[in-house]
């Protein structure tokens, strides 16, 4: 074996099997950490796993991972369509900050100790998740992105009153020429969300045969919705594509007709959106921040911005060397690029 070669050590059979059966017992569950969810997103039931932590015959922790095979490296990747994944615990009753923190301390070591040593690894975790010190201490490191949140859906007046001005003249203009249709109708979604990778030039990041199929797991498990702002013409302006689990929805994908999209269309959608996982949740993540017109129209929503933790970890000389050199690669292409459009001036 070469030095500095991480082995991928045996998946624990036993532990997926627990891990299925606990998020068919456990509500509190992430929609996105669900097993059914990771078949879809990661390729496979084979293409990921999970770690556990367990006290008296009782799973009191759990981190599943997306394992993939990058040219010869073996790596822990983010799956497709997938916001956050991560640790999910079960806390004692009436902990203490301090003692909260030792018991999180506790178990981050423990699951850190049970992953596979691979090159790379990289997790989004949840924004309910605040302490990531044991990372540290075992060699991660850490990016701080960002989406924006409704923490709470009982109060609809008060984030109605919280929209900026703009936004609730485009719902008022928006009302006058159009309306929000609920539908099944996943192609004609699909085709939506294709025009606003079009329009910017930009491949689409998700596969059409993954989407597909997530939407049919979702639509059996009456957790998703889809809505359509038409006018009376029945033009399309906007869709957007809506999953929740209980305690959060999450506005997952949208898309524009380019020619339309100017109508209002978005904020109308997006306040129905809220209204309705209203009735069936208590937060909704717009899924998103850290693109600058997406994070300036989310803000303007009044939504709250909620910083969550990008954990990596490199570990072997050779994989470390072929990731530095695609960083140095990519600031000569950007650089490149910047020169470029300056000449164009």
């Amino acid at each position: 074996m070469r030095e500095g070669t991480a082995v991928m050590k045996r998946p624990d059979r036993d532990a997926k099997i627990k891990y299925r059966e606990l998020c068919r017992s456990n509500k509190d569950m992430s929609l996105f950490d669900q097993d059914w969810w990771l078949d879809i997103t990661c390729g496979g039931p084979d293409k990921w796993d999970v770690v556990l932590v367990e006290r008296d015959g009782q799973i009191i922790a759990s981190l599943p991972y997306h394992r993939v095979k990058k040219y010869m490296f073996d790596t822990i990747q983010m799956p497709e369509l997938t916001l956050t994944m991560g640790v999910w615990i079960r806390y004692p009753e009436h902990q203490d900050p301090n003692t909260k923190l030792a018991y999180e301390r506790e178990i981050y070591l423990q699951l850190i100790e049970r992953l596979p040593k691979v090159e790379y690894s990289y997790q989004h975790f949840n924004w309910n998740i605040t302490n990531w010190s044991a990372f540290y201490w075992k060699g991660f490191k850490q990016t701080t992105r960002y989406t924006f949140v409704f923490e709470d859906l009982g109060n609809l007046d008060q984030i109605y009153a919280n929209f900026r001005d703009n936004i609730r003249a485009e719902i008022r203009k928006a009302q006058k020429q159009l309306r929000i249709v609920e539908s099944d109708d996943f192609e004609k979604f699909h085709e939506m969300n294709k025009m606003t990778f079009e329009r910017q030039q930009v491949p689409m990041p998700h596969s059409y045969d993954v989407i597909k199929r997530l939407d049919e797991a979702c639509k059996e498990r009456n957790c998703r919705k889809i809505w359509f702002a038409q006018d009376d013409e029945g033009k399309i302006h906007c869709a957007i594509y809506v999953v929740w689990d209980g305690n959060c929805a999450y506005y997952l994908l949208g898309g524009a007709d380019p020619d339309l999209r100017k109508s209002g269309c978005h904020s109308l959608a997006l306040w129905h959106a809220i209204r309705e996982m209203s009735k069936v949740t208590k937060q909704f993540d717009l899924h998103g921040g850290m693109h600058e017109p997406v994070e300036r129209f989310f803000r303007s929503l009044g939504a709250k911005q909620k910083p969550y933790f990008q954990l990596s970890k490199i570990n072997g000389r050779l994989f470390k060397f072929v990731y530095y050199m695609k960083q140095a690669l990519l600031q000569v292409s950007v650089a490149v690029t910047t020169a470029i459009a300056f000449e164009a001036f």
